[in-house]
Protein backbone atom coordinates (compact mmCIF):
# COMPACT_ATOMS: atom_id res chain seq x y z
CA UNK A 1 0.00 0.00 0.00
CA UNK A 2 1.09 3.59 -0.67
CA UNK A 3 0.97 6.53 1.73
CA UNK A 4 1.56 9.66 -0.30
CA UNK A 5 0.14 11.21 -3.47
CA UNK A 6 2.58 13.67 -5.06
CA UNK A 7 0.84 16.06 -7.42
CA UNK A 8 1.83 18.25 -10.33
CA UNK A 9 -0.32 21.38 -10.71
CA UNK A 10 -0.57 22.86 -14.23
CA UNK A 11 -2.89 20.73 -16.37
CA UNK A 12 -3.15 18.29 -13.48
CA UNK A 13 -5.03 20.05 -10.67
CA UNK A 14 -6.28 22.74 -13.01
CA UNK A 15 -6.33 23.31 -16.76
CA UNK A 16 -3.73 25.61 -18.25
CA UNK A 17 -0.43 27.04 -17.06
CA UNK A 18 -0.69 29.47 -14.19
CA UNK A 19 2.42 31.39 -15.22
CA UNK A 20 0.94 32.10 -18.65
CA UNK A 21 -2.83 32.09 -18.10
CA UNK A 22 -2.96 33.70 -14.66
CA UNK A 23 -5.30 32.83 -11.82
CA UNK A 24 -8.38 33.99 -13.71
CA UNK A 25 -7.40 32.25 -16.93
CA UNK A 26 -6.94 28.67 -15.74
CA UNK A 27 -9.68 26.05 -16.27
CA UNK A 28 -11.26 25.44 -12.87
CA UNK A 29 -15.01 25.91 -12.97
CA UNK A 30 -18.42 24.27 -12.79
CA UNK A 31 -18.59 24.07 -16.59
CA UNK A 32 -16.34 22.21 -19.07
CA UNK A 33 -13.43 21.90 -19.20
CA UNK A 34 -12.86 23.22 -15.67
CA UNK A 35 -15.42 20.91 -14.08
CA UNK A 36 -13.20 17.88 -14.81
CA UNK A 37 -10.41 19.40 -12.71
CA UNK A 38 -12.81 20.28 -9.88
CA UNK A 39 -14.07 16.68 -9.86
CA UNK A 40 -10.49 15.44 -9.81
CA UNK A 41 -9.61 17.68 -6.87
CA UNK A 42 -12.65 16.42 -4.98
CA UNK A 43 -11.55 12.82 -5.57
CA UNK A 44 -8.10 13.71 -4.25
CA UNK A 45 -9.71 15.31 -1.19
CA UNK A 46 -11.66 12.09 -0.61
CA UNK A 47 -8.34 10.23 -0.56
CA UNK A 48 -6.96 12.79 1.90
CA UNK A 49 -9.97 12.21 4.16
CA UNK A 50 -9.12 8.49 4.16
CA UNK A 51 -5.55 9.22 5.27
CA UNK A 52 -3.54 9.69 2.07
CA UNK A 53 -0.75 12.27 2.44
CA UNK A 54 -0.76 14.98 -0.24
CA UNK A 55 2.34 16.77 -1.55
CA UNK A 56 3.05 19.19 -4.39
CA UNK A 57 5.84 18.84 -6.95
CA UNK A 58 5.51 21.67 -9.48
CA UNK A 59 7.74 23.71 -11.78
CA UNK A 60 6.26 27.12 -11.08
CA UNK A 61 6.59 30.45 -9.34
CA UNK A 62 5.59 29.82 -5.73
CA UNK A 63 3.67 33.07 -5.28
CA UNK A 64 1.50 32.33 -8.33
CA UNK A 65 0.66 28.88 -6.99
CA UNK A 66 -0.34 30.04 -3.52
CA UNK A 67 -2.48 32.77 -5.04
CA UNK A 68 -4.55 30.10 -6.80
CA UNK A 69 -4.65 27.69 -3.86
CA UNK A 70 -5.61 30.38 -1.35
CA UNK A 71 -7.81 32.64 -3.43
CA UNK A 72 -9.36 30.93 -6.46
CA UNK A 73 -13.11 30.50 -5.72
CA UNK A 74 -13.26 27.00 -7.20
CA UNK A 75 -10.03 25.64 -5.72
CA UNK A 76 -11.01 22.65 -3.55
CA UNK A 77 -7.60 21.59 -2.25
CA UNK A 78 -6.27 24.21 0.15
CA UNK A 79 -2.89 24.86 1.72
CA UNK A 80 -3.90 22.98 4.87
CA UNK A 81 -4.30 19.76 2.86
CA UNK A 82 -0.67 19.60 1.69
CA UNK A 83 1.88 18.10 4.05
CA UNK A 84 4.88 19.24 1.99
CA UNK A 85 5.65 20.96 -1.27
CA UNK A 86 8.37 21.70 -3.77
CA UNK A 87 7.37 24.60 -6.01
CA UNK A 88 10.47 25.59 -7.94
CA UNK A 89 12.30 25.07 -11.22
CA UNK A 90 14.38 22.14 -10.04
CA UNK A 91 14.53 18.56 -11.24
CA UNK A 92 11.27 16.83 -10.30
CA UNK A 93 13.06 13.60 -9.42
CA UNK A 94 15.27 15.43 -6.91
CA UNK A 95 12.21 17.22 -5.56
CA UNK A 96 10.55 13.87 -4.86
CA UNK A 97 13.62 12.63 -3.00
CA UNK A 98 13.55 15.76 -0.86
CA UNK A 99 9.82 15.35 -0.19
CA UNK A 100 10.32 11.76 0.96
CA UNK A 101 13.10 12.86 3.31
CA UNK A 102 11.03 15.73 4.71
CA UNK A 103 8.01 13.50 5.31
CA UNK A 104 10.18 10.68 6.64
CA UNK A 105 8.58 8.09 4.38
CA UNK A 106 10.07 5.70 1.86
CA UNK A 107 10.16 6.51 -1.82
CA UNK A 108 8.27 3.26 -2.35
CA UNK A 109 5.37 4.80 -0.39
CA UNK A 110 4.81 7.51 -3.01
CA UNK A 111 2.66 7.82 -6.13
CA UNK A 112 3.43 10.67 -8.56
CA UNK A 113 0.75 12.12 -10.86
CA UNK A 114 1.84 14.47 -13.67
CA UNK A 115 0.24 15.22 -17.02
CA UNK A 116 3.65 15.60 -18.72
CA UNK A 117 4.98 12.28 -20.11
CA UNK A 118 8.54 13.64 -20.05
CA UNK A 119 8.36 14.30 -16.31
CA UNK A 120 6.84 10.88 -15.73
CA UNK A 121 9.60 9.18 -17.69
CA UNK A 122 12.30 11.10 -15.84
CA UNK A 123 10.94 10.19 -12.42
CA UNK A 124 10.57 6.54 -13.42
CA UNK A 125 14.18 6.47 -14.60
CA UNK A 126 15.78 8.38 -11.72
CA UNK A 127 13.54 7.31 -8.82
CA UNK A 128 12.29 3.85 -9.79
CA UNK A 129 10.93 3.19 -6.28
CA UNK A 130 8.17 5.76 -6.88
CA UNK A 131 5.01 4.57 -8.61
CA UNK A 132 4.28 6.75 -11.67
CA UNK A 133 0.99 5.81 -13.36
CA UNK A 134 0.12 6.91 -16.89
CA UNK A 135 -2.30 9.77 -16.29
CA UNK A 136 -4.90 9.83 -19.07
CA UNK A 137 -4.62 12.48 -21.79
CA UNK A 138 -8.22 13.58 -21.32
CA UNK A 139 -8.87 15.34 -17.95
CA UNK A 140 -12.43 14.02 -18.02
CA UNK A 141 -10.93 10.62 -17.23
CA UNK A 142 -8.76 11.80 -14.30
CA UNK A 143 -11.28 11.11 -11.52
CA UNK A 144 -12.19 7.60 -12.63
CA UNK A 145 -8.51 6.86 -13.21
CA UNK A 146 -7.54 7.94 -9.68
CA UNK A 147 -10.33 5.95 -8.10
CA UNK A 148 -9.28 2.85 -10.04
CA UNK A 149 -5.69 2.88 -8.76
CA UNK A 150 -5.00 -0.05 -6.40
CA UNK A 151 -2.40 1.72 -4.25
CA UNK A 152 -4.64 3.22 -1.57
CA UNK A 153 -7.16 0.48 -0.89
CA UNK A 154 -7.49 -0.70 2.71
CA UNK A 155 -9.70 -3.37 4.23
CA UNK A 156 -9.68 -1.53 7.57
CA UNK A 157 -9.53 2.26 7.93
CA UNK A 158 -8.58 3.28 11.46
CA UNK A 159 -8.90 6.68 13.09
CA UNK A 160 -5.17 7.13 12.57
CA UNK A 161 -5.60 6.50 8.84
CA UNK A 162 -8.19 9.25 8.63
CA UNK A 163 -5.90 11.59 10.60
CA UNK A 164 -2.76 10.92 8.59
CA UNK A 165 -3.03 13.74 6.08
CA UNK A 166 -3.65 16.29 8.81
CA UNK A 167 -0.88 14.79 10.96
CA UNK A 168 1.70 15.54 8.31
CA UNK A 169 0.38 19.06 7.84
CA UNK A 170 0.67 19.80 11.57
CA UNK A 171 4.18 18.33 11.49
CA UNK A 172 5.08 21.07 9.04
CA UNK A 173 3.88 23.61 11.63
CA UNK A 174 6.05 21.98 14.28
CA UNK A 175 9.13 22.20 12.08
CA UNK A 176 8.49 25.88 11.47
CA UNK A 177 8.20 26.53 15.20
CA UNK A 178 11.35 24.51 15.94
CA UNK A 179 13.36 27.13 14.05
CA UNK A 180 12.57 29.59 16.84
CA UNK A 181 14.45 27.55 19.47
CA UNK A 182 18.19 27.28 19.97
CA UNK A 183 18.07 23.82 21.57
CA UNK A 184 16.07 20.71 20.75
CA UNK A 185 15.19 20.24 24.42
CA UNK A 186 13.65 23.72 24.68
CA UNK A 187 11.59 23.02 21.58
CA UNK A 188 10.38 19.67 22.91
CA UNK A 189 9.40 21.28 26.21
CA UNK A 190 7.39 23.88 24.30
CA UNK A 191 5.29 21.19 22.60
CA UNK A 192 3.50 20.13 25.81
CA UNK A 193 3.82 16.46 24.94
CA UNK A 194 1.31 14.19 26.69
CA UNK A 195 1.68 10.42 26.41
CA UNK A 196 -1.39 8.36 27.32
CA UNK A 197 -0.42 4.77 28.15
CA UNK A 198 -2.91 1.89 28.24
CA UNK A 199 -2.50 -1.72 29.37
CA UNK A 200 -4.66 -4.64 28.21
CA UNK A 201 -7.17 -2.26 26.66
CA UNK A 202 -9.19 -3.67 23.74
CA UNK A 203 -10.66 -0.40 22.46
CA UNK A 204 -8.34 -0.03 19.46
CA UNK A 205 -7.29 -3.52 18.43
CA UNK A 206 -7.58 -2.80 14.66
CA UNK A 207 -5.01 0.00 14.97
CA UNK A 208 -2.66 -2.18 17.05
CA UNK A 209 -2.85 -4.93 14.46
CA UNK A 210 -2.15 -2.37 11.76
CA UNK A 211 0.91 -1.09 13.63
CA UNK A 212 2.41 -4.57 13.89
CA UNK A 213 2.01 -5.05 10.15
CA UNK A 214 3.16 -1.65 8.89
CA UNK A 215 5.90 -0.49 11.27
CA UNK A 216 9.43 -1.15 10.03
CA UNK A 217 11.98 1.35 11.34
CA UNK A 218 11.34 1.23 15.07
CA UNK A 219 10.28 -2.39 15.38
CA UNK A 220 12.39 -4.76 17.46
CA UNK A 221 10.89 -7.90 15.95
CA UNK A 222 8.66 -7.69 12.88
CA UNK A 223 5.80 -10.08 13.57
CA UNK A 224 2.44 -8.93 12.22
CA UNK A 225 -0.36 -9.83 14.61
CA UNK A 226 -4.00 -10.26 13.66
CA UNK A 227 -6.79 -8.62 15.62
CA UNK A 228 -7.76 -12.02 17.04
CA UNK A 229 -4.20 -12.71 18.17
CA UNK A 230 -3.93 -9.37 19.97
CA UNK A 231 -7.33 -9.93 21.58
CA UNK A 232 -6.17 -13.30 22.89
CA UNK A 233 -2.97 -11.80 24.33
CA UNK A 234 -5.04 -9.16 26.14
CA UNK A 235 -7.17 -11.89 27.72
CA UNK A 236 -4.14 -14.05 28.61
CA UNK A 237 -3.05 -13.56 32.23
CA UNK A 238 0.55 -14.38 31.30
CA UNK A 239 0.83 -11.40 28.96
CA UNK A 240 0.40 -7.64 28.95
CA UNK A 241 -0.40 -5.62 25.85
CA UNK A 242 0.66 -1.99 26.14
CA UNK A 243 -0.13 0.84 23.77
CA UNK A 244 0.10 4.62 23.86
CA UNK A 245 -1.21 7.67 22.05
CA UNK A 246 0.54 11.03 21.92
CA UNK A 247 -0.80 14.58 21.91
CA UNK A 248 0.83 17.99 21.87
CA UNK A 249 -0.29 21.59 21.51
CA UNK A 250 -0.66 21.16 17.74
CA UNK A 251 -2.91 18.13 17.91
CA UNK A 252 -3.25 14.37 18.28
CA UNK A 253 -0.73 11.93 16.79
CA UNK A 254 -3.04 8.98 17.47
CA UNK A 255 -1.86 5.58 18.71
CA UNK A 256 1.86 5.35 18.02
CA UNK A 257 3.39 2.82 20.46
CA UNK A 258 2.85 -0.89 21.09
CA UNK A 259 4.49 -3.51 23.28
CA UNK A 260 3.72 -7.17 23.89
CA UNK A 261 5.10 -8.50 27.19
CA UNK A 262 5.23 -12.10 28.39
CA UNK A 263 5.30 -12.32 32.19
CA UNK A 264 7.17 -14.63 34.52
CA UNK A 265 7.52 -14.16 38.25
CA UNK A 266 10.91 -12.42 38.18
CA UNK A 267 11.39 -11.81 34.47
CA UNK A 268 9.37 -9.98 31.83
CA UNK A 269 10.03 -10.74 28.16
CA UNK A 270 9.30 -8.00 25.64
CA UNK A 271 8.23 -10.00 22.60
CA UNK A 272 7.47 -6.92 20.51
CA UNK A 273 8.22 -3.21 20.88
CA UNK A 274 7.43 -0.78 18.10
CA UNK A 275 6.74 2.88 17.45
CA UNK A 276 5.38 4.83 14.51
CA UNK A 277 7.99 6.85 12.61
CA UNK A 278 5.74 9.92 12.82
CA UNK A 279 7.01 10.62 16.38
CA UNK A 280 10.74 10.07 15.90
CA UNK A 281 12.99 12.48 17.76
CA UNK A 282 10.69 13.24 20.68
CA UNK A 283 11.94 10.51 23.07
CA UNK A 284 8.43 9.22 23.73
CA UNK A 285 9.77 5.67 23.36
CA UNK A 286 11.94 6.39 26.41
CA UNK A 287 8.89 7.45 28.42
CA UNK A 288 6.94 4.39 27.25
CA UNK A 289 9.77 2.01 28.17
CA UNK A 290 10.27 3.75 31.53
CA UNK A 291 6.62 3.11 32.36
CA UNK A 292 6.92 -0.59 31.54
CA UNK A 293 10.08 -0.83 33.65
CA UNK A 294 8.38 0.84 36.63
CA UNK A 295 5.38 -1.46 36.45
CA UNK A 296 7.65 -4.49 36.19
CA UNK A 297 9.67 -3.34 39.22
CA UNK A 298 6.47 -2.77 41.20
CA UNK A 299 5.56 -6.41 40.48
CA UNK A 300 8.90 -7.64 41.87
CA UNK A 301 10.51 -8.21 38.48
CA UNK A 302 14.29 -7.76 38.36
CA UNK A 303 15.06 -8.53 34.71
CA UNK A 304 13.56 -7.60 31.34
CA UNK A 305 14.58 -9.34 28.13
CA UNK A 306 13.75 -8.28 24.60
CA UNK A 307 13.29 -10.24 21.40
CA UNK A 308 15.06 -8.72 18.42
CA UNK A 309 15.81 -9.33 14.79
CA UNK A 310 17.98 -7.27 12.47
CA UNK A 311 16.35 -6.10 9.26
CA UNK A 312 17.38 -3.65 6.55
CA UNK A 313 15.04 -0.98 7.94
CA UNK A 314 14.99 -1.32 11.74
CA UNK A 315 18.22 0.47 12.67
CA UNK A 316 16.39 2.90 15.06
CA UNK A 317 15.02 -0.06 17.03
CA UNK A 318 18.41 -1.75 17.16
CA UNK A 319 20.02 1.46 18.42
CA UNK A 320 17.42 1.68 21.18
CA UNK A 321 18.15 -1.91 22.24
CA UNK A 322 21.91 -1.27 22.17
CA UNK A 323 21.41 1.78 24.41
CA UNK A 324 19.39 0.00 27.10
CA UNK A 325 20.06 -3.74 26.86
CA UNK A 326 23.17 -5.88 27.27
CA UNK A 327 22.93 -9.15 25.35
CA UNK A 328 19.19 -8.59 25.17
CA UNK A 329 18.82 -8.10 28.95
CA UNK A 330 17.87 -5.08 31.05
CA UNK A 331 18.66 -5.32 34.77
CA UNK A 332 16.11 -3.52 36.93
CA UNK A 333 17.78 -1.85 39.88
CA UNK A 334 16.51 1.71 39.82
CA UNK A 335 13.48 2.84 37.86
CA UNK A 336 14.43 4.38 34.55
CA UNK A 337 13.80 8.13 34.35
CA UNK A 338 11.32 9.41 31.81
CA UNK A 339 12.23 12.50 29.72
CA UNK A 340 11.19 15.65 31.56
CA UNK A 341 9.31 17.06 28.53
CA UNK A 342 6.93 14.07 28.23
CA UNK A 343 3.95 14.09 30.57
CA UNK A 344 2.83 10.52 31.24
CA UNK A 345 -0.84 9.70 31.76
CA UNK A 346 -1.76 6.17 32.83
Amino acid sequence: MKKCLVLDLDNTLWGGVIGEDGKDGIALSLTPPGNSFMAFQQAILDHYDRGVILAINSRNNENDVWDVIRNHPNQILKEKHFAAYRINWNDKAENIKELAKELNIGLDSMVFLDDDPTNRAMVRALVPEVEVPELPVDPKEYTQFLNSLPYFESLVITDEDKMRGNLYVTERLRKEEEKQYESKEDFLKSLDLSLFIFKDDNSCIPRLSQLTGKTNQFNTLKQPLSEDEISEYIKNENHHVYHARLQDKFGDYGIILFALVEKEELVWHIKSLLMSCRVFGKDVEEAFFATIVKQAKDMGVNLITIAQEETEKNLPAREFIKKHFTDGKYEIDNCKESPAWVKINI
